[in-house]
């Protein structure tokens, strides 16, 4: 079941060259990544003038992927969901996705950079969830890094977010009007069960690996 964490900080404070460097020896390490970075701009995707794409979102359409050999990519409204449940919805198969920005929200953990000369004071004294900070200058009262110690802080996120024990452990989430719903082991194992039971049933499914099933109540 994937999980997130953020990376937040002032403008020009390295979150994105920090990102990276925990990218690569998080991967190094065996687990699947995903990056899910938030900006204040209200940006256009596939915006090209006169583009296919671009005269379908003219029309007001505000659901559209384009496919190619290599990438997909989508957009779709907003819905205001927690970034936790957003980012297993839409990495679903990896183990953490990296978050750039997002200081306010309130279901995921942080991870604050901060640097002496733009820093002027921590986001962490105002906002929820930071547990640690990275810094080229010393902090009380909570967990320190600095920006050469990538080991040691991703020592820090395997061991804060569990991920070698969700890593090992074959699961099933449940995300419902965006919110994700905790269940306990006999609901999970009940329920996958059951799942993989009637697709198991099905043609073409020999080789499953994973499984997503949307459901839409009509009232």
């Amino acid at each position: 079941m994937s999980q997130a964490l953020a990376f937040i900080g002032y403008h020009n404070s390295g979150k994105t060259t920090l990102i990276r460097k925990v990218y690569r020896e998080l991967s190094r390490r065996g687990y699947t990544i995903a990056i899910l970075k938030s900006t204040k701009h209200h940006l256009r995707p596939f915006e090209k003038a006169g583009s296919d794409t671009d005269l379908y979102i003219s029309e007001g359409i505000d659901r559209m992927a384009v496919v190619t050999p290599s990438l997909i990519t989508a957009i779709r409204p907003n819905s205001g969901q927690g970034v936790g449940a957003l980012a297993a919805s839409l990495f679903p198969e990896v183990d953490l996705v990296l978050c750039e920005g997002f200081k306010s929200a309130d279901d995921i953990k942080k991870v604050e950079v901060a640097r002496s000369a733009i820093s002027t004071s921590l986001i962490r004294d105002n906002v929820k969830g930071v547990i640690a900070v990275v810094s080229d200058f010393e902090i009380r009262g909570l967990r320190r890094f600095g920006f050469d110690e990538t080991g040691g802080l991703c020592d820090f996120i395997e061991e804060a977010l569990q991920l070698s024990s969700t890593k090992a452990e074959d699961d099933i989430q449940l995300i419902v009007d965006g919110k994700r719903i905790p269940m306990k082991r006999f609901v999970r194992e009940s329920m996958k069960g059951t799942i993989c039971g009637y697709v198991g049933s099905l043609r073409f499914t020999e080789n499953a690996r994973n499984i997503e099933i949307f459901i839409k109540i009509r009232k």
